[in-house]
């Protein structure tokens, strides 16, 4: 098992290499990275972390047409930031939930 050092740093490295994947357009790939990345998160405890992953994931699966999977993210986010008492992240990520569920909402 990795130790928490190694998870942090496994972590940020995921997050960057799916940053890097996002930008170039390798959606899959920037998916597939943030994935890992939350995993690591979660495992090392790390909420900041898991609520910044959440968003930048959620926006790529906006980009990628998966409008309910980036809800779910959105919500997810949302549930940490209200447990840690972060209004203001909160209200920000609800707002960017309002633009991910105009994507998918019927005509």
């Amino acid at each position: 098992m990795l130790e928490l050092m190694d998870r942090d740093v496994a972590a940020e490295t995921m997050t960057d290499l799916a940053g890097v994947h996002a930008r170039t357009g390798c959606l899959r790939d920037a998916i597939t990275c943030y994935r890992r990345g939350l995993a690591c998160m979660r495992e090392a405890d790390d909420q900041d972390g898991e609520a910044r992953t959440l968003v930048s994931l959620a926006g790529v699966y906006v980009r990628s047409g998966r409008h309910e999977d980036a809800t779910d993210c959105y919500e997810r986010c949302v549930a940490i930031l209200r447990e840690r008492r972060d209004a203001a992240g909160a209200t920000q990520t609800l707002r960017a939930l309002n633009v991910a569920m105009v994507g998918f909402a019927p005509a």
